[in-house]
């Protein structure tokens, strides 16, 4: 297996923090793989890489963010990070504009009252047309 040349410079304790937080995050290890990124950023904070399997593993929008625009800093042409921070604006702007919406409050009695209106519609129908001798 071929090292990736942004892992041929960094240091080899990077590497084992990097790898094993890698595995964490395939493991499903969230927390442990959290803990291991933050320690490679600790040693080399300019690995694009890095910042992106943090961005997997952190626990809200605005983390990810800040992971994804860290990588941008780095390397303004990275489409994972341009993607991924195109997808947290959209979400944003969803969320804000179903916030803005006014909510529809369901009256439990309208239905009741629809009901009742229906009955005597077909009552004043039956009525009316015995009244006039159609029935």
């Amino acid at each position: 297996m071929e090292a990736s040349p942004d892992l041929l410079n960094t240091s080899k304790e990077f590497i084992e923090y990097f790898k094993a937080g890698k595995e964490a995050a395939r493991q499903g290890d969230r927390a442990l793989a959290h803990r291991l990124f933050r320690q490679a950023i600790e040693i080399d904070p300019y690995h694009e890489q890095v910042w992106l399997w943090l961005a997997s593993v952190v626990e809200s929008d605005a983390d990810r963010r800040v992971c994804f625009e860290n990588v941008l800093e780095m390397n303004p042409s990275n489409p994972t990070a341009r993607r991924q921070l195109m997808i947290l604006d959209e979400k944003a702007a969803a969320a804000a504009l179903a916030a803005a919406q006014p909510r529809r409050r369901r009256r439990w009695w309208r239905w009741p009252l629809r009901l009742i209106a229906a009955l005597l519609g077909v009552a004043a129908g039956i009525g009316g047309g015995m009244a006039l001798g159609f029935i």
